[in-house]
């Protein structure tokens, strides 16, 4: 979604603290904040308020992650201008800031509110759709996030592999937007079908596509040793899955598969990749989706930051 040229101009006020609200940037600063958001802008000298809604402006044009909300770039620029450092250095609120840019995002169907992190982070009021995952892949984690990630692979290397699946898997895929997050367990195997989790996600055009995973606990290779861990084995779970409907009980009609997770807490090797690729037919090579043990972490630390497991296992 783009925003208003009147919200935009509002949007520059605050950037540059020409609201006294936010933070009062000069144009060195005003430079510094953008290469911040990971943008090349530099200052060229012009009115401050004018060339700040011109770079939006630019910004806004920009792909976003999500139709619900605004350029990723623009949810960056953002969530930047609330460094709780900078506010507290300058005897500012936080608070009272955000409170001020929801009365300009109200126009637009959107609302700010800070993460357990203290990021700011936006979300669409009708569709709920939130900006927390869209700027995951492009920062690097801060030391709270390289905290939770230590944690979460603490866990994940004492964890069985139903206790990833539940504890670990089943929550980040609810937050990443997934519906119907089921995980099937391994004491029926009869009824798995080479499906460890199955989940639906939908369209903003309302349809729906179904998501099956294969989860393995240690590294997926091609090495030809024998295990459940081969990728042999996986491919056979794999075609297993694809072949086998899930029944979806909300909409009461067996469905198939339109892709899969191929997820491990180990490493997938190159060779396993190259592998299932050459035994797969050209639609199901498109149908596969890998994550590995450091992609996964990686997720897990800036979206499961705040997650409890049961005591035994508490972080």
């Amino acid at each position: 979604m783009k925003l208003s040229d009147r919200t935009l101009e509002q949007l520059a006020e605050m950037a540059i603290g020409d609201n006294n609200l936010f933070i009062y940037r000069s144009s060195y600063y005003m430079t510094a904040f953008f290469k911040r958001c990971g943008t090349k802008y530099r200052h060229d000298g012009t009115t401050r308020r004018i060339w700040t809604k011109s770079v939006l402006t630019e910004l806004n044009n920009e792909p976003s992650g999500s139709p619900d909300l605004p350029s990723t770039t623009i949810l960056r620029v953002i969530d930047e201008m609330f460094d709780p450092y900078e506010f507290a250095k300058n005897n500012k609120s936080t608070q009272d800031a955000l409170n001020d840019l929801n009365k300009l995002l109200a126009r637009e169907g959107l609302e700010a509110f800070f993460d357990s992190s203290d990021h700011c982070r936006i979300k669409n009021k009708e569709t709920g759709r939130n900006s927390s995952l869209l700027l995951a892949q492009s920062l690097p984690l801060s030391p709270g996030e390289l905290e939770q990630r230590q944690k979460v692979a603490s866990f994940l290397d004492s964890a069985t592999e139903d206790e990833f699946t539940q504890k670990l898997l089943v929550p980040l895929f609810k937050r990443l937007g997934f519906a119907r997050v089921t995980a099937t367990g391994h004491k029926e195997k009869v009824l798995e079908y080479g499906k460890d989790l199955w989940m639906k996600f939908q369209l903003p055009t309302g349809h729906w596509l179904y998501f099956g995973a294969q989860v393995k606990r240690e590294k997926i290779d091609a090495s030809g040793a024998g295990g459940s861990n081969n990728v042999a084995t996986v491919l056979t779970q794999v075609r297993m899955a694809f072949d086998n409907p899930i029944f979806d009980s909300e909409t009461n009609r067996k469905v198939l598969l339109d892709h899969i997770f191929i997820i491990s807490g180990g490493e997938i090797t190159k060779g396993a990749k190259e592998w299932l690729a050459t035994h797969l037919d050209i639609g199901q090579r498109r149908q596969i989706i890998f994550m590995d043990r450091d992609e996964f972490l990686d997720h897990g630390a800036r979206i499961l930051v705040d997650l409890t497991i049961e005591p035994e296992y508490e972080f």
